[in-house]
């Protein structure tokens, strides 16, 4: 049951950009809800989800075990009390700043911004909770919560522009209502969860424990080292706000961003987080050829399915699109206009997978200096081409500009990990070869409709007819292929989906 609370999330997360294309479509009034609502999300996957969670379980972990459950609850509580105080005096700040910049140039994305910030701090004291419930071995709580807030937002969508016939931005605001709700309902499931485990936080305000400052310096590196996807995107919504005249490219960036995010969360994120405490055990006991092989094995796997997902996702941007949002006020000419944007995104699908595993090698030999030397310049990098290719390729430069700087990422971590682990074991050559291999016969299988049937009547097909058969024939023999050719990954693979 709990296996499966992801995979639902997933499925809500369709929903819900199902809804806002129903609702929405393109225009402008999204594109301000989209820059609006990363914002805090940022913010979630930073210091939730991201570094302090990262840096916050093996402390708290070490904690339980050799200093008691009471030392634990009072660390726990400090870590509580100081983020949530932290976070909640940066709302307080932000929410004066956007509330003058409202008064001086009056807009819809401020507005919307501010409404939702105080979902900040209580989605990141949410993710602290969860963290604290893996430690305890409590996990379905925490992997209900995002089901629980895509239900919220569902919820107030289609009861206020269907049963309450709200529109525009009185609909956008009883979403940003429903999102402050799902917040503090997300937060009271995970304290009940919390209480009933037995291990309630001892909550204090102090900074001067020497826990809690081990927490913040392996914290402070890795929101750098960990950040640089979450940036980049926010920087594209930005840059697509400002500089694309019609105001509907973040509305636009949206759709492509979520595909890609769908396949980066949903099984590239999974293989780094896996990988990482093998990883780090293999360090710690001073096994290069060891870390070696965990890395390697990682690296391979994630070639395995983000070779294939980014073909796919090229191959069939515009059906896939058409499938999931045409209807309502998403028209027919929004799908070829998002197209573009989630060819180039999918371009990178295997560089934002590989990005994980290349860090968390890093930080598993304590090196947080190098990822965050890298991450900082591709963000810079990143706002530097999206800035020249906006101009000539509308939100599409913004998101090929963030597809070759999660390349040129991945190519430079690759080689400063070089300098620090042994020769390679594997053949790169050989793996990589059958991949493209198998590849080469997955663009056959996905083309092959299209070429039996002539393209001007498979066209003609709803696109859902289109995807699902291109998906069954891509995946049916690009699996069939790593079997005949004996492909190890495909093996591993199976016993990494059997684990989780």
């Amino acid at each position: 049951m709990i296996a499966a609370l992801p995979l639902l999330s997933r499925l809500l997360g369709v929903g819900r950009e199902m809804v806002y294309a129903y609702f929405f479509g393109t225009g402008p009034a999204l594109s301000a809800f989209r820059v609006a609502w990363q914002v805090p999300n940022l913010f979630r996957r930073l210091f939730g989800e991201g570094a302090l969670s990262a840096a916050f379980i093996p402390v708290l972990t070490d904690c339980l075990h050799h200093r008691g459950q009471p030392e634990a609850r009072r660390l726990a509580g400090a870590v509580v009390a100081l983020l949530a105080v932290l976070l909640t005096a940066l709302v307080i700040a932000a929410e004066a700043g956007l509330a003058i910049a409202h008064w001086a140039h009056p807009s819809l994305t401020l507005r919307l911004t501010g409404l939702m910030l105080p979902y900040m701090p209580l989605v990141c004291v949410v993710a602290l909770v969860g963290a604290m419930l893996h430690v305890l071995n409590r996990f379905a709580a925490p992997a209900f919560a995002p089901v629980l807030l895509n239900v919220f937002i569902i919820a107030a969508g289609l009861l206020g522009g269907q049963a309450l016939g709200l529109q525009g931005r009185a609909l956008l605001y009883a979403i940003c209502g429903a999102i402050l709700a799902g917040g503090v309902a997300q937060l009271f499931l995970v304290l009940v969860s919390l209480r009933r485990a037995g291990f309630w936080p001892r909550f204090r305000l102090t900074w001067r424990d020497s826990e809690i400052r081990k927490v913040g310096m392996v914290m402070a590196p890795m929101v750098l080292g960990m950040s640089a996807v979450q940036i980049n995107t926010l920087a594209d919504s930005l840059i697509a706000l400002f500089f694309v005249p019609d105001g509907r490219g973040p509305a636009v960036l949206g759709y492509a961003q979520f595909f890609y995010h769908l396949a980066l969360w949903g099984f590239g994120l999974g293989v780094g987080t896996a990988s990482f405490p093998l990883l780090s055990a293999r360090a710690a006991a001073g096994d290069l050829p060891g870390l070696t092989r965990a890395y390697e094995q990682g690296m391979r796997i994630s070639l395995f399915v983000g070779v294939p997902s980014a073909i796919g996702l090229c191959l069939i941007a515009e059906p896939l699109i058409q499938a999931f949002f045409e209807r309502g006020q998403f028209r027919a000419g929004d799908a070829a206009r998002a197209a573009p944007s989630l060819v180039f995104y999918g371009v990178a699908v295997w560089a934002f997978f590989l990005q994980h595993i290349l860090v968390r090698t890093f930080y598993a030999m304590k090196n947080s200096r190098t990822p965050v030397r890298v991450a900082v310049t591709m963000v810079a990098v990143n706002l530097t081409l999206s800035l020249l290719l906006v101009f000539f390729l509308a939100e599409a430069g913004v998101a090929l500009a963030t597809a070759i700087c999660a390349a040129l990422q991945v190519l430079w971590l690759s080689w400063r990990l070089r300098a620090h682990l042994p020769s390679p074991r594997d053949r790169w050559g050989f793996v990589v070869g059958r991949i493209a291999l198998a590849s080469l016969l997955l663009v056959v299988a996905v083309r092959l409709p299209g070429w039996a049937v002539g393209s001007a009547r498979w066209g003609l097909l709803h696109p859902g007819i289109q995807v699902a058969t291109s998906v069954a024939l891509g995946v049916g023999v690009y699996m069939a292929a790593a079997w005949a050719l004996r492909m190890d990954e495909l093996r591993e693979l199976l016993k990494f989906r059997a684990k989780r």
